[in-house]
C-alpha cells in the first residue's frame, strides 16, 4: 500500500477532549488474520487507502495468519486500546471460533470494541467436473446415491468452509467426507485436482478456476446472484433448501478503545461504503457493503455467537 506522510487539513473526523489532540498521530495498523492475497487482505488494503485519505496518516496492513484466524485475532486482543491497532474480524473469528476451539484465548464479545460491519462475503458451491452433475440438485441426487464416497474440502476444522459444508450435508441428508487443508487456495486446487468433489468457497477465491473450467460453479449461496457469475443460480433458484451461510467481515479494536476513536473510525468507513466507487470495487470482489453503527455491529456479533453455537451443537462438530 502506498503510504502518505502528509496530513489533510480538516480531513480527520472531529474528536473531542484529549482524543482531539492525541489521535491519530502515528500510522494505524490493520491486522488481517489471514494470509496475503485473499479477499480479506484486499479489503483491508482498500479500506486502508480510505483511512489514509481521511486521517492523513499511513495505514499498514499486517497479515498474521494461523489457527483459522485466531492468532492474529488474539494479537489485537492483547494490543493497547489506543486506536492504532485494529482487526479485520469475521464471522469465523468472532462467532464460530468460540464454539469450535478449545484453546480460545479471547472472548469475542468482551475483549473487543466493535467499530463497523463492513461487508457480506458471497460464497459459491463448487464441484469437480468429473462428478456427473451439472446442477446442485443433480449433485445432491448423485451424492445420495454414493453415501460416504464424496469428499469436501475446508480450510480447517471449525472454519466457515467446514461448517458451511456440514450445514449443507445436514440440510440435504448427505454423507460427505471432510478433508481439511491449510488455506482457500489449497482447497480450490484440491477440488480442481479431483482430491475432493465439492467445496464451498468465496466467489473471488474460486473465480479463476471457474473461468478456466477447472471447477464447476453450481450455485451462489445467497438470495441474489453474483455480478461476477451472473449465469450461476442462487441456491434457492437451484431448488435446494439450505440455511443462510453468508459471513461478514468487520472492523474491531481492542476492548476499552475510546468511544471517540471508535466513532471516528466508524464514520470514516461508513462514509467510504457509501461511495459508488468503493461499492463497485466491493461488487467486483464478491462483497456486499453493510455499514451501520458500532452498536448494530455489536448486536450482530452477540446474535451470531448464539446462532453458531446452536448450529455447532446441532451438527455435533467437535471443538479442537
Amino acid at each position: 500500500m502506498k503510504r502518505r506522510a502528509f496530513v489533510l487539513a480538516g480531513a480527520a473526523w472531529p474528536l473531542t477532549g484529549a482524543a482531539a489532540t492525541a489521535w491519530p498521530k502515528a500510522p494505524l495498523r490493520v491486522v488481517v488474520p489471514q494470509a496475503a492475497g485473499g479477499t480479506a487482505d484486499a479489503l483491508a488494503r482498500m479500506l486502508g487507502e480510505r483511512l489514509e485519505g481521511r486521517f492523513g496518516v499511513a495505514v499498514v496492513v499486517d497479515n498474521r495468519p494461523g489457527a483459522n484466524g485466531l492468532l492474529g485475532t488474539d494479537y489485537v486482543r492483547r494490543a493497547a486500546p489506543d486506536g492504532y491497532t485494529l482487526l479485520l474480524a469475521s464471522t469465523a473469528t468472532h462467532a464460530m471460533a468460540r464454539h469450535t476451539s478449545t484453546s480460545l484465548a479471547f472472548d469475542p464479545v468482551r475483549d473487543f470494541s466493535p467499530i463497523v460491519n463492513v461487508a457480506w462475503q458471497t460464497k459459491v458451491a463448487l464441484s469437480n467436473p468429473s462428478v456427473p452433475a451439472t446442477t446442485l440438485r443433480e449433485f445432491v441426487a448423485y451424492a445420495r446415491a454414493h453415501p460416504g464416497r464424496l469428499n469436501y474440502a475446508s480450510t480447517g476444522v471449525g472454519s466457515s468452509s467446514h461448517l458451511d459444508a456440514e450445514l449443507f450435508a445436514a440440510a440435504t441428508g448427505l454423507k460427505l467426507v471432510h478433508i481439511p487443508y491449510r488455506g482457500s487456495g489449497q482447497t480450490v486446487a484440491a477440488l480442481a485436482a479431483g482430491e475432493v468433489q465439492i467445496l464451498f468457497a468465496s466467489v473471488t477465491a474460486a473465480l479463476g478456476a471457474i473461468h478456466a473450467a477447472q471447477v464447476r460453479a453450481l450455485a451462489i449461496l445467497s438470495d441474489r446472484r453474483s455480478t461476477l457469475l451472473p449465469q450461476v443460480p442462487t441456491i434457492g433458484e437451484a431448488g435446494v433448501v439450505a440455511p443462510d451461510v453468508r459471513t461478514w467481515i468487520g472492523l474491531v479494536a481492542p476492548a476499552d478503545t475510546s468511544a471517540e476513536v471508535v466513532a471516528a473510525l466508524n464514520g470514516a468507513v461508513d462514509d467510504a461504503l457509501a461511495d459508488p466507487g468503493l461499492q463497485a470495487w466491493l461488487d467486483g470482489q464478491g462483497l456486499e457493503p453493510i455499514g451501520g453503527t458500532p452498536e448494530a455491529f455489536a448486536a450482530t456479533i452477540r446474535a451470531d455467537v448464539a446462532r453458531w453455537g446452536a448450529i455447532v451443537k446441532r451438527l455435533g462438530v467437535r471443538a479442537t
